[in-house]
């Protein structure tokens, strides 16, 4: 069985930036920590791995592994499978794992909508056409949702052929907030690009349930769902600081660089990400059934609850924060250049950081009530509208946080 260490998982396991640059398939651009293969055609393995806690105890998984990339490590969540709409999609899927396990990504027409199974031992190749585009996950479907939580799941990013927008199919009203970006007075700077795009897998585990996978015992699922009780929250697969410190994971920017977030929910538990700093404008909700649907009108809201195993798209506009004091018409380098090139306990006030936090209490917490070690991460605002960064003081190159004892 292999061990996933948490300088391993740092580096090889984080999903949370998503991105294309928009246009040819062959300027898709994704900034991960290793090289990732690109192409219509994956093979993927259903295995098993040791994952380090936040608290450095090891929880058993199940878990998906890209057999293509340069140094093969199960990750949590499974690798982001990526695609422009029409294209024609081949995954080989192999079961290592002694029982059956299932392969499905709701919303996707034909037999990998509906799910299938893979025999232990069996690669499975699983063709479809890339469907429209959205945010899609991707998990094993079998005596759901246990199989599902014990860590065989992970996210689809399928962008449109053409248009200014995540969808192929968008309404009247997101359609006009996309071609506001960068030109109307209250959106100044830049229209949305789709390497500004996070991912945000939020996931909740019991690891008594785990335990009882690893000396491979069979759950049941009705106890499944009324005896969970969750001990780890996590943001693609991490929690508290080392999700708050993934670049991969944290929207980063200056004013007027609107980034989209694409949240998935593959826990038991419905949550409530509540973001500080700007308002969210929310787009788009995929029902558990893959069900679709574009928001006809688009609410500006600061927090809202999504729901077990589906997924709910924002806008994130990152205007200038409305609780800086001072005229807006002066530049935020040159109203605050004290603040912005102060460094306070070591730890620089530049860029202008707001945390993202959930406001189901529980899930701020891990191992039973440690605060705040469990969903959370932060957004940052790294300089002006016309392209100027704030000074920076001390500030020490982000990737992942040092190692906590």
């Amino acid at each position: 069985m292999k061990q996933v260490s948490r300088r391993e998982f740092i580096r090889y396991a984080a999903v949370g930036v998503g991105a294309f640059a928009g246009g040819t398939i062959a300027s898709r651009y994704v900034p991960w920590m290793q090289v990732t293969r690109y192409g219509t055609r994956r093979r993927l393995a259903i295995t098993e791995a040791l994952v380090e806690m936040v608290d450095h105890s090891s929880v058993y998984h199940w878990a998906f592994e890209d057999l293509d990339q340069m140094k093969s490590v199960p990750q949590m969540p499974g690798p982001l499978i990526q695609a422009v709409t029409g294209e024609e999609m081949v995954l080989y899927v192999t079961n290592t794992l002694p029982d059956a396990h299932g392969f499905r990504i709701p919303g996707v027409p034909g037999d990998v909508g509906m799910g299938i199974v893979i025999e232990p031992g069996e690669t499975r190749t699983i063709e479809f056409e890339a469907p429209p585009g959205g945010s899609y996950m991707y998990f094993d479907h079998l005596y759901a949702p246990v199989n599902r939580v014990l860590g065989l799941h992970g996210p689809m990013v399928v962008l449109p052929k053409y248009g200014n927008t995540p969808y192929s199919y968008p309404t009247p009203a997101v359609q006009r907030l996309f071609n506001d970006l960068g030109k109307a007075a209250h959106f100044p700077g830049e229209p949305w690009k789709p390497e500004r795009t996070r991912i945000w897998v939020f996931h909740s585990k019991d690891p008594r349930f785990n335990a009882m996978a690893e000396r491979g015992e069979k759950i049941d699922a009705t106890q499944f769902k009324e005896e969970f009780v969750p001990r780890y929250f996590t943001i693609n697969g991490e929690s508290g600081a080392y999700a708050s410190h993934n670049q991969h994971t944290v929207p980063s920017g200056r004013i007027g660089q609107p980034h989209l977030i694409r949240i998935m929910d593959t826990g038991m538990n419905a949550d409530s990400p509540h973001i500080h700093g700007n308002h969210v404008y929310l787009l788009a909700r995929r029902d558990a059934e893959g069900k679709l649907t574009v928001r006809e009108n688009v609410p500006l809201i600061d927090t809202f609850t999504d729901e077990v195993a589906q997924c709910m798209d924002w806008l994130l506009p990152f205007i200038r924060p409305p609780d800086i004091p001072g005229d807006e018409n002066i530049p935020l380098r040159q109203l605050i250049p004290t603040e912005l090139s102060l460094t306070l306990g070591g730890v620089g006030q530049s860029p202008l950081e707001y945390p993202m936090h959930g406001h189901n209490e529980q899930s701020q917490s891990a191992a039973g009530g440690n605060y705040p070690q469990g969903m959370v991460t932060h957004w940052e605002i790294t300089g002006d509208v016309d392209g100027v960064d704030f000074p920076h003081s001390n500030h020490e190159e982000k990737g992942g946080p040092p190692e906590m004892h």
